[in-house]
């Protein structure tokens, strides 16, 4: 699927603009400790403060339980304000309708965090409506939450008439580079994961069977897949109930021409994720033990089928970013790939904050919606997309 944005050819000059970006960042006491997400937000605001547009934005921050000002969007003011853009925040929409109304275009209205509104996860036809009285025109660039049925995503746009909604230039770009992988890319193609959230991965896996030529499963994905083969995991994170998919995986992968490779030692830790750590071959993983990341005779094996391919997509992350001591698998697994000939493909927030603690570059395209991406590689139609498609 490709959709194009309409941006280069609107003309929204003096008019307000609701624009949906993602820009769930990490924060730290008010700090904010990643600012990837901004960063890849700019070429939209551009175009649109390009315009004289008005710009209404709005994003989910965090998993706010109530209106926790830890997770207020006011925290995002600084970063706006460093990179001299003209940004008011809008504590409320009642205030946003009022700054609306006397903003200055080539501004920014900042919205409260959308989460705040417990109607923004119900699917509510209210606060759409509501939203909706704040603009003349829509826009979507949040490609992370474009997998999320919220009211921001599914329902606002359709208060839009179909000339007055478009996809942002991030959803463009994203969108494009997956669809590239999908339908047209260079073998061979090896697809790397780790992580949990094993349940979300395996039928993007399923999907990617017919055009991977490699799959290379690390910790903790790996494990489910081992035990569904009668294999001893000791204390590893396992998804029980995933198991007869896992075998499924298996048996379709030599019919579909695709090689599985498994580490060949792992990185463990004793009793729990924080014990003490070793490095054992995969056959002698002890019961008392979990596997966190490969060893170095698995970084040595997978590094050469990376560098033989002529595509890599990297998912999940291999260790754990608050132990450091625990990295070495995924940043041999990532300099692996940034220094392959090929294109490379990283996604996921773990897995891009893996990228920027590491300090890796050479990464031909990085992903700012792991979820969103497991969903599209999955076959799945976003429900983001359907405002723009139907």
């Amino acid at each position: 699927m490709q959709l194009t944005s309409a941006l280069p050819s609107w003309n929204c000059s003096n008019q307000p603009v609701f624009l949906r970006a993602d820009l769930n960042v990490p924060l730290k006491d008010s700090t904010i400790l990643n600012d990837r997400r901004l960063q890849a937000i700019r070429p939209t605001l551009d175009s649109l403060l390009k315009q004289n547009a008005i710009i209404v934005l709005a994003t989910h921050l965090g998993r706010p339980n109530n209106k926790e000002d830890a997770l207020s969007t006011r925290h995002l003011l600084p970063w706006f304000e460093k990179h001299e853009y003209q940004i008011t925040f809008c504590a409320t929409l009642d205030d946003a309708l009022a700054q609306q109304k006397t903003a200055v275009p080539g501004s920014i209205l900042l919205l409260e965090n959308l989460r705040f509104f417990k109607e923004e996860r119900e699917g509510s036809l209210s606060l759409a409506h509501r939203l909706a009285q704040l603009a003349d025109c829509y826009v979507n660039d949040a490609f992370g939450a474009l997998h999320r049925h919220d009211t921001s995503i599914t329902l606002l746009p359709k208060q839009f008439a179909p000339d007055k909604r478009t996809i942002g230039l991030l959803v463009e770009k994203e969108l494009a580079i997956l669809s590239k992988f999908l339908q047209n890319p260079q073998h061979p193609v090896c697809i790397i994961l780790g992580g949990n959230k094993i349940s979300s991965k395996l039928p993007m896996i399923e999907h990617l069977l017919t055009i991977a030529d490699h799959i290379i499963l690390c910790p903790a994905i790996v494990f489910t897949f081992l035990k569904a083969l009668g294999k001893p995991v000791g204390k590893s994170i396992v998804e029980d109930e995933e198991l007869n998919t896992a075998r499924t995986i298996l048996h379709r992968a030599p019919q579909e021409s695709c090689d599985v490779h498994f580490p060949v030692d792992y990185q463990i830790a004793q009793d729990s994720l924080s014990g003490p750590l070793s490095v054992v071959p995969a056959d002698q993983l002890p019961a008392d033990s979990m596997g966190i990341s490969i060893g170095p005779e698995s970084e040595k094996l997978f590094a050469d089928i990376i560098a033989s391919s002529k595509t890599t997509f990297f998912n999940g992350a291999i260790g754990f970013l608050d132990r450091p001591e625990t990295l070495q698998g995924m940043q041999s697994i990532l300099s692996a790939m940034a220094h392959a000939s090929g294109t490379s493909l990283v996604t996921g927030g773990d897995s891009l904050a893996a990228l920027d603690q590491l300090g890796i570059t050479g990464i031909t395209h990085t992903i700012t919606g792991g979820g969103s991406a497991l969903a599209y590689l999955s076959g799945k139609t976003l429900p983001g997309l359907k405002p723009f498609i139907d």
